[in-house]
């Protein structure tokens, strides 16, 4: 059996975001949503083939954690798909080969230019630039538009180098807006803010905002379809769904739950939420994230993850002193712990409330023991 059956689609959510770049009035759109929620999942196997099955070229590009060469990850995946084969093919190939070194040549630049993509890093020449135009000259089709989906694009702003890369990109696109639509995710608001919204943004008012819709009971329902047709274990729907929802109905989790238990049938629920949790905190590396906070830092994390978010109230004093049985830290000291804190990435802002950017960091802080404050 094909594991295709785990994908929950969110087909409504796809068919108006392509409604809206194929056949609207606007080029592009940006979509946030927290990490690991299922923006690249929605982004490559719902909108990326639902526009290719209406004849569209997709392009799919992840400029997560790829600050030493954002232009090099550009360039390789538009020429990629600029080649036969379909889009799923083209990204089961890009996953096996985490670092391409992959020697471009491009047959309709002058001279034909080749590039050794692994080596690519650092201030981009401007024939490099220029060369990413031609590239969207090609793709650009007027009939057909053609999809870059940009994945995690406020990352491109972490590279010293990338502003002649931005000016370069949103030129390209403003030369054809009947031919490339565009969807930009983030899973930071205000990440994608300072990309598209201030006055002084690389692409202010170029794209629609958007956000990707929260999972609810139906997504559970789906999953444990899923589970039945794979596991002989037996998970109850209203257990599912309390586990489901006690950890922010993070898809991530939910899943690995499910697994777990389909591992180790006779292991009670609530163990195999304490052996995930375990497991996730290793993969990404909460612990050791842990460790390098300050009290107050850690204390400011607590507060967010709880809820509580004026961090300077009266209601924050208490809840800090509760919880640490000590004087809460002043004012001040928290500021700076919270500035610590968004430099670091953990800490940003969504829909005018600070909130911790990792909807699983944030559970596994409200798991932590008061001795840890």
């Amino acid at each position: 059996m094909s594991k295709t059956h785990w994908h929950f689609p969110r087909s409504e959510f796809a068919e108006s975001i392509y409604k809206l770049l194929a056949d609207g009035p606007i080029q592009a759109i940006t979509l946030f949503g927290p990490r690991r929620t299922g923006k690249t999942q929605f982004l490559t196997q719902d909108l990326a083939p639902l526009a290719e099955n209406k004849s569209h070229r997709v392009v799919y590009a992840s400029l997560w954690q790829t600050i030493d060469s954002p232009l090099g990850i550009l360039l390789y995946e538009f020429d990629i798909a600029l080649r036969e084969g379909s889009f799923l093919s083209r990204v089961r190939s890009a996953a096996s080969d985490i670092a391409p070194k992959f020697k471009l040549s491009a047959p309709f630049a002058a001279g034909q230019v080749e590039i050794d993509l692994a080596k690519l890093k650092g201030k981009a020449p401007e024939s490099h630039l220029l060369l990413l135009d031609q590239y969207c000259e090609k793709l650009a089709n007027e009939n057909k538009p053609t999809f870059l989906l940009f994945d995690e694009f406020q990352e491109i702003t972490r590279s010293k180098v990338a502003e002649p890369l931005v000016a370069a990109l949103r030129t390209s696109l403003d030369k054809r807006k009947d031919g490339l639509v565009a969807v930009f995710t983030g899973s930071s608001q205000e990440g994608l803010r300072s990309m598209f919204s201030t006055r002084q943004a690389p692409f202010y008012r170029f794209a629609q905002p958007a956000q990707l819709p929260s999972l609810d009971s139906a997504f559970v329902d789906h999953q444990l379809q899923a589970f039945r047709a794979t596991s002989k274990a037996k998970v109850e729907r209203v257990a599912a769904i309390a586990i489901f929802e006690r950890f922010e109905r993070n898809p991530l989790f939910f899943q690995r739950w499910l697994m777990t238990l389909a591992l180790n049938p006779d292991l009670p629920g609530e163990e195999a939420v304490e052996r995930v949790q375990s497991e996730v905190a290793e993969e990404f590396g909460f612990m050791a994230r842990w460790i390098d906070l300050s009290a107050p830092q850690r204390l400011v994390v607590r507060m967010l993850a709880c809820g509580v978010k004026r961090i300077y109230s009266k209601e924050a004093s208490e809840f800090a002193e509760k919880l640490t049985s000590a004087t809460a830290p002043p004012p001040s000291r928290l500021q700076t712990a919270l500035e610590r804190l968004s430099r670091l990435g953990l800490v940003d802002e969504w829909e005018d409330d600070l909130r911790l950017s990792d909807p699983l960091f944030e559970s596994w802080v409200r798991e932590r023991p008061p001795s840890e404050f």
